[in-house]
């Protein structure tokens, strides 16, 4: 069960822009917890480059497809936002690291 974990960065004068866009985008795509359990649903901060959001998603196995698909449509709602970037990145666990070259987590 992997993480997807999306990193967003906009300018400080796009946050009026981007508040309402997240708005939209939490009823057009609410949680879906037939896909992953939401560990982290938006953690924000003000850095020097502008404004920092972070989202982190546990996916449920055999949904990391969908998952990454719905992300990547949630985020396109975005687009229109000057100066609104974003990365969408699988972590995995390190069991599933370690099971990746043959290893396992110690009990």
């Amino acid at each position: 069960m992997p993480y997807i974990i999306t990193t967003t960065l906009y300018p400080s004068d796009k946050v009026t822009d981007a508040a309402k866009m997240y708005l939209e985008a939490i009823k057009k795509y609410p949680p879906d917890d037939s896909l992953g359990t939401t560990i982290v649903p938006a953690a924000v901060i003000a850095t020097l480059q502008g404004i920092k959001v972070i989202t982190i998603i546990e996916v449920k196995k055999g949904k990391l497809e969908d998952a990454q698909t719905r992300m990547a449509n949630v985020m396109a709602m975005f687009h229109s936002i000057q100066g609104y970037e974003y990365s969408i990145e699988t972590y995995l666990k390190v069991e599933e690291a370690m099971g990746v070259i043959g290893m396992s987590r110690p009990a």
